[in-house]
């Protein structure tokens, strides 16, 4: 194995039953390398939501010469990159991204968790509101929580950059509040993502930039209405390289399109109309629409375009002080998980993907200049493949249903304990939220419910933990003590990951692992989705171009989180105060 420690460095290894890989981890202590001349003016972090990466790889041969390809033999190319944690959800992927650690030390355990009584969301709050206001009903994923990122708990690049150039300017922008918001720390020069437009909140500014208020007047987001989303490469065999279309294998009978969904009326096939039903009476985009925008390579598009009003009008890497900018793109997610990481959709939106850096790179070319930016390319998670095609490929998979999981653990600990009632005699509920309100993966127990039976939540986790285990459709599942305090070193990589899963203060009374391929969704229910601590979740690329970077294909064991390390390094920063994963030692000559 080859490593890099800095002095003062402890080393973490834990051998992997997954990829026979060995997993590395850090604790780096902070200022553990000082400040020095920026290498770059300006470093961008550039997120693919959902890109697995293994597809990187797979799809290597149909990319052209500017884009993926430019930045796989130019730049540094880790295809051994994993997360090292187990809930691999966007929340915690863009947490961990640039404070260099992970769910345990940075505080978002997930998406969602709860919290005094209720389900509190990873980059919101009720303190704050949407700017500019929403004229209508929400659109696609605005929580009731507006954006904010009080609840991350660790420093991010950013907050270093700003901490030492005043004068720096930070720009997070996504579909995704969540994925703009968290990886740009506390104080960024804005924040943008999009609900039909670009917003931000009151936590950043009580109004959005000229060049923003610009750009949602242009009408550019209405570009696509009307317009069919067709595969974009009529020379490549698209079953070929991403299975069949109609069936998921010769004489199986099994339709690839039993497992996908229809998105927003896009139906589960190839064209994909970008017209979905407006509010009757009114043929313009509404709601509708910009949810199938997002839900298609179009919304990543519309992302770029903003992206460069955005380096242009701020003259992000042209001034004499280094700048960051983080651009997430949300619609290779909503691709995957409507259609499944198997299909020509997810396919396709990776070659746009393609064609897309390749326009992204000229354009830092032309505008920033070769050699004066640093771009770390990565993804905030993978994807489990759709449970019809692991069938049809003879794999042990099932849709799980975890709300009736829930009835099936509260009525085994009724059985178990008296039965709690409360102080109007009806009888409490032992869990409190894991499948509705949702929180899987961890369970919360019902303190009234715990009171009421004279019990305590460590008796109560042990007797859930031990009727989980017996579950056909859990792998695994632990108590806080088993996370908190491990008596024993991990036994395998699964057990680590969890274990970094776990903040003390947010973690529920019990974490549960299904089966792998086992997707928690209703047997009804269509598409996929992620956040287990499988390598199909884990496995994101991490790609490094910039200068000083020595090209190629590494297979240097690594972590999304060395991003931090990288950019803070290329920054002349030092890493964040809690990171713990280092420069790889293969990146640079």
């Amino acid at each position: 194995m080859r490593g890099y420690l800095v002095p003062g460095t402890v080393l973490l290894v834990a051998a992997t039953a997954v990829t026979g890989l060995v997993y590395v981890g850090f604790r780096q202590p902070v200022g553990s390398r000082p400040a020095a001349e920026p290498r770059v003016k300006l470093a961008v972090l550039v997120v693919f939501d959902q890109l697995r990466g293994d597809f990187l790889r797979r799809w290597k041969p149909l990319f052209g010469r500017d884009g993926f390809a430019r930045l796989q033999s130019e730049g540094a190319w880790f295809t051994h990159c994993h997360y090292p944690y187990g809930t691999t959800n966007t929340g915690p992927g863009h947490a961990s991204m640039l404070t260099g650690t992970c769910p345990d030390r940075h505080g978002i355990i997930s998406n969602n968790w709860f919290e005094r009584g209720g389900v509190v969301y990873c980059a919101g709050s009720d303190r704050y509101e949407l700017v500019p206001p929403s004229p209508g009903p929400r659109t696609r994923g605005r929580p009731k929580e507006v954006g904010t990122p009080d609840r991350l708990t660790a420093e991010t690049v950013a907050d270093v950059l700003k901490a030492s150039h005043p004068a720096a300017k930070v720009f997070g922008l996504s579909l995704k509040d969540r994925s703009a918001i968290l990886p740009t720390g506390k104080r960024p020069d804005g924040v943008y993502w999009f609900t039909g437009r670009f917003v931000t909140s009151t936590y950043y500014t009580d109004r959005v930039h000229p060049w923003v208020e610009q750009f949602n007047a242009s009408g550019l987001a209405d570009r696509w209405y009307g317009q069919d989303w067709t595969r974009l490469r009529a020379d490549v065999n698209y079953d070929e390289y991403a299975g069949p279309d109609s069936a998921a294998g010769e004489g199986s009978g099994v339709s690839v399109r039993e497992g996908a969904a229809k998105g927003w009326s896009q139906g589960v096939a190839f064209p994909h109309p970008m017209n979905p039903p407006a509010t009757p009476g009114v043929s313009k985009p509404g709601p509708e629409y910009y949810e199938a925008l997002a839900n298609s390579p179009f919304g990543n598009d519309l992302l770029l375009e903003f992206t460069k009003a955005c380096v242009t009008a701020e003259r992000l890497g042209q001034r004499d002080v280094p700048d960051l900018l983080v651009v997430s793109f949300s619609s290779n997610d909503l691709v995957g998980h409507t259609w499944g990481p198997d299909s020509h959709e997810v396919l396709d939106i990776t070659l746009r993907s393609d064609a897309l850096m390749a326009d992204f790179l000229a354009f830092l070319d032309e505008t920033v200049g070769r050699g004066r930016y640093l771009i770390a390319l990565t993804a905030d998670h993978g994807v489990c493949p759709l449970v019809e095609v692991s069938q049809a490929k003879g794999i042990d998979a099932r849709r799980i249903d975890i709300r009736e999981l829930q009835k099936e653990l509260e009525g085994h600990l009724s059985q178990r304990f008296a039965s709690p009632g409360g102080e109007d005699g009806r009888r409490s509920s032992w869990v409190e939220a894991f499948g509705d309100p949702g929180t899987f993966p961890w369970v919360y127990f019902n303190p009234k419910a715990l009171a009421a039976a004279g019990t305590t939540p460590e008796e109560v986790a042990k007797v859930a933990v031990a009727f989980l285990a017996r579950h056909p459709a859990v792998a695994r599942a632990y108590t806080r003590a088993d996370l908190a305090h491990p008596q024993d070193p991990p036994k395998d990589v699964i057990d680590e990951r969890v274990r970094r899963s776990y903040h003390p203060e947010r973690a529920g009374h019990v974490y549960v692992v299904l089966k792998e391929y086992y997707l928690p969704s209703k047997p009804t229910d269509t598409g996929t989705t992620h956040g287990a601590p499988y390598d199909y979740d884990t496995h994101v690329p991490l790609i490094v171009y910039g200068p000083g970077v020595a090209g190629g294909a590494k297979d240097e064991p690594v972590t999304p989180q060395a991003a931090a390390a990288i950019l803070a390094r290329w920054l002349g920063l030092r890493p964040p105060d809690r990171a713990e994963f280092p420069v790889p030692a293969t990146l640079t000559p």
